[in-house]
């Protein structure tokens, strides 16, 4: 591995912790009402920790879908497609921010509404849905042909499941779903991400890889 690589696995190593770190300061952040916007269905705060946590969530994606494509090559590529979705996350997540500057202007109007009737809006947001799915995807591929602890594979569908649920509903969102579902969810994936990183980050990847038998 020249010098290059291993710097990359060392970055690697810090998106797998980072990503799903900034998704649960961001929840907690929404949990504790820091940053709410006066519709008390977003945070500001929640939107930059967020935004940041998604866009970190491509590269552990594509990672995650090439150990699953040493040992189904078909099933990782649709995980890592499915995983650019996340980049649509950040859309969402800025619009978290854009609802305060909103509010400021003296609009007393909620940005999920402004966006289900906005023209495409679906059609721009449903990557990022399809990136949760993608996740779970992987998660149950992982889980099946092995390539990371049983353990994790599983928490990332524990934690796919629930953040899917905790952000479906659009305006209409119960608050019970983001206050409770959506932390779970961050958390299963610091719990699933994390120890991967760390491993990542002391040089013990090649765990990871799929062994291949001499010839």
């Amino acid at each position: 591995m020249n010098t290059y690589q291993t710097l990359q696995q060392k970055a690697l190593g810090v998106a797998f912790v980072l990503a799903p770190l900034l998704m649960v300061l961001g929840s907690a952040a929404y949990v504790l009402g820091i940053g709410l916007t006066p519709f008390g269905t977003d945070s500001w705060v929640d939107g930059i920790f967020a935004g940041y946590g998604f866009m970190l969530m491509i590269p552990v994606t594509f990672e995650l879908a090439r150990i699953l494509g040493q040992r189904a090559p078909v099933f990782g590529l649709i995980c890592a497609i499915l995983g650019l979705g996340w980049a649509m996350s950040t859309v969402a997540a800025a619009l978290k921010i854009v609802q305060m500057g909103i509010v400021n202007a003296g609009l007393n109007e909620s940005i999920w509404s402004v966006m289900e009737t906005a023209p495409g809006g679906l059609l721009l947001m449903l990557p990022s849905l399809l990136a949760f799915v993608g996740f779970l995807a992987l998660g149950a591929g992982l889980l099946w042909k092995g390539g990371i602890p049983r353990w994790a594979a599983l928490l990332m569908i524990v934690g796919s499941v629930l953040f899917f649920l905790g952000v479906a509903g659009g305006a209409e969102i119960a608050a019970w779903q983001t206050k409770v579902l959506t932390p779970l969810a961050t958390i299963a994936y610091l719990a699933a991400l994390a120890p991967i990183g760390l491993r990542y980050l002391a040089g013990e990847s090649t765990v990871y890889e799929l062994e291949v038998a001499a010839a």
